[in-house]
């Protein structure tokens, strides 16, 4: 049993070296937390610096976004511009057309018109001179006859 005593000389030695342990200990926690600090503190900054980028970013995106939209908006207008353009073109172009079309149907009746009536005045003529032809033929006959009779 004396043996597993220690002296006080001994258990002094042992504290030291259990004091000279734990102040060891703490220094080297006091650095890790440091250490752990500054590098908490660079995820910090560089999280925080990401963020400012991502908004920078996004930011940028949107404006092109936006400028591209306008642009678009600009060419579809300026397009439908052109579009009905066109459009009230061709049509004032056909509106054009099926007008000559009226005028000249109206021209081609009108001349047949005019042909048909003249032939059937003609007729008409040629008619009535032939009749006039016959009743003076007729009428000379008669007054022969009488004249033959008397």
């Amino acid at each position: 049993m004396q043996n597993d005593r220690m002296s006080i000389k001994e258990l002094g030695e042992l504290l030291k070296e259990a004091y000279q342990t734990l102040t060891h200990a703490k220094e080297a926690g006091e650095r890790f937390s440091e250490e752990a600090e500054r590098t908490l503190a660079n995820a910090n900054n560089y999280i925080i610096s990401g963020e400012q980028r991502l908004k920078k970013k996004t930011h940028v995106g949107e404006q092109r976004i936006k400028k591209k939209t306008q642009v678009g908006e600009q060419r579809l207008t300026k397009q439908t511009h052109v579009g009905q353009r066109c459009l009230k073109s061709k049509t004032q172009t056909g509106v054009e057309h099926i007008e000559r079309k009226r005028q000249d149907a109206e021209q081609c009746l009108e001349s047949k018109i005019q042909d048909s009536t003249k032939r059937i005045e003609y007729n008409l003529q040629d008619g009535i001179m032939r009749m006039q032809q016959a009743a003076n033929k007729a009428t000379q006959i008669e007054y022969e006859r009488g004249k033959a009779g008397s």
